[in-house]
């Protein structure tokens, strides 16, 4: 065992989240992907955004899309976040704009930007990923599950949903995700242009 080293509660504790919307549980597990490659970030759940997300669930919701692209805004984005100008024929009915985008977003997997199940899946996929995060970063403080439990009495609610995993293969299935996710944001600097993923994503 490793010498125990203090962990901030938002490093590890998700539990906040199991009751988010579900834009916000894929963009934390993005982000917190994201850190474990080293993006230099602080927790998503110390960001504005999050908080912001949290308090108003409305803020989340996007505009409309459409089905052909015009190029690229100028408007400010979020990480993850692209600002593209489409041009929509309102003329067309729903069922035919739906198949024309769904067309564009196929286009877009070459890219590296689209997330294709099960990459992330559905919500309750992302949370096992955010939980498996937690005890990765939980043994890298040196805290077993009981030593965990002794350090942390106020949280035993969510360690007792890491619990239900395997923490002896938690560590090789998060290394997985982010050799993953390193993938594909090669694949983002070479579609982009840049040398550095996290100035693309993060704006540097």
């Amino acid at each position: 065992m490793s010498k125990k080293t203090k962990i901030a509660n938002e490093e590890w504790d998700f539990s906040v989240l199991e009751k988010a919307p579900r834009a916000l549980i894929h963009r934390a597990l993005q982000w917190e992907l994201d850190r474990e490659i080293g993006s230099g970030k602080e927790p998503f759940l110390k960001t504005a955004e999050c908080r912001q997300a949290m308090s108003n669930q409305s803020s989340l919701k996007g505009s409309a899309t459409g089905v052909v692209e015009l190029g690229r805004g100028n408007a400010k984005t979020r990480p993850f976040e692209e600002a593209i100008s489409f041009g929509i024929d309102w003329s067309q009915p729903r069922d035919e704009l739906v198949r024309q985008f769904s067309l564009w977003l196929d286009n877009q997997e070459s890219t590296g930007r689209l997330q294709i199940k099960p990459a992330l899946g559905k919500p309750r996929d992302a949370l096992t990923m955010l939980r498996k995060i937690s005890i990765v970063r939980l043994k890298k403080g040196g805290l077993s599950q009981r030593v965990a439990a002794d350090s942390f009495p106020d949280k035993q609610g969510y360690l007792k949903s890491l619990n239900k995993i395997n923490w002896t293969t938690a560590s090789r299935e998060v290394g997985k995700a982010c050799k993953k996710r390193e993938s594909k944001l090669k694949t983002i600097e070479r579609t982009m242009g840049s040398k550095d993923w996290k100035t693309s994503l993060y704006g540097g």
